[in-house]
């Protein structure tokens, strides 16, 4: 005990150096698990699987279908809120806000504010060759058109198949589809490739549409024609104007949207006095 006593007193003096205890290692907390790898289609297409789906759906797109019941294109963009439903998207789409679809074709398409999309719409179908000897996609495109296996007669020239189509005339398989603002589309409408409907237009329902729509036009039919406009030239030019999708419907409250003819000055002063609404955008390939 005196030993004990008089060894501290010379450490605490500075005669003994002082006693170093050793230090506890630190607890490591074990790594946050990585995110999971998101889930691809062979054709590059993101799966919209539930944790997907989460994602958008806090960030302001609405999809309807269970998990893994679609497939959402890198490059789609999406300005929230908006509802993709139970829409089956191939290719390249940007939706503006307010706007849906509930199911159909859409390959390489723009949509603007405020448009209703119907059952069973078709944008962007591919074009085929007319003028070339064959209109069959065998001949241009380069790419697996069956997906099948090894047990038929010719089936490894099939496989290693690829056209030659160096110097061929070329033809456009498919350009853009723009659908502007506040347009509805009835169902089964058919949009042909790299058409513009105009903003405030109706396609109705079974229409094909194989030309330019004009804004505020009412197009039925095979062909679509024009049948009538909704309104008439000049408050078509002040609505157009105005640009009063640039505005969220919560901003328009104490306008009488009913009447638009008689609201129509209401409605420029109130864009002219409100800010845009401006909503981030949703890239999909940064996203997931």
């Amino acid at each position: 005990m005196l030993v004990r006593r008089t060894t501290r007193l010379l450490r605490k003096v500075g005669i003994l150096p002082p006693l170093h205890r050793p230090v506890p290692a630190p607890v490591q907390a074990d790594d946050p698990p990585a995110p999971a790898a998101p889930r691809m289609t062979a054709d590059g297409r993101y799966v919209v699987t539930a944790e997907l789906k989460e994602k958008l759906n806090a960030r302001g797109v609405d999809s309807a279908p269970p998990p893994d019941g679609r497939v959402l294109p890198p490059n789609s963009v999406f300005e929230p809120p908006c509802s993709l439903q139970w829409m089956d998207i191939f290719g390249r789409i940007s939706v503006g806000s307010f706007s849906y679809g509930v199911s159909g074709h859409f390959n390489n398409v723009t949509i603007g504010r405020y448009v209703s999309i119907g059952d069973d719409v078709q944008m962007g179908r591919g074009n085929h060759s007319i003028a070339w000897l064959s209109t069959s996609p065998f001949f241009y495109l380069h790419e697996t058109i069956f997906q099948v296996g090894r047990e038929f007669e010719g089936a490894d020239a099939y496989h290693a198949f690829d056209p030659d189509t160096a110097g061929s005339e070329g033809f456009v398989q498919g350009s853009t589809i723009v659908i502007e603002n506040d347009v509805w589309i009835g169902h089964r409408a058919y949009i042909r490739p790299g058409v513009t409907i105009g903003t405030g237009a109706i396609i109705g329902a079974y229409a094909v549409v194989t030309r330019d729509v004009p804004p505020y036009a009412v197009v039925v039919g095979n062909p679509g024609r024009v049948v009538r406009y909704r309104f008439d030239a000049a408050l078509i030019a002040r609505l157009l104007a105005s640009k009063w999708w640039t505005l969220a419907p919560w901003q328009l409250n104490g306008i009488d949207v009913s009447r638009p003819a008689e609201s129509i000055e209401a409605l420029e002063r109130r864009v002219a006095e409100s800010e845009p609404y401006k909503p981030d955008l949703v890239h999909m390939v940064e996203l997931v």
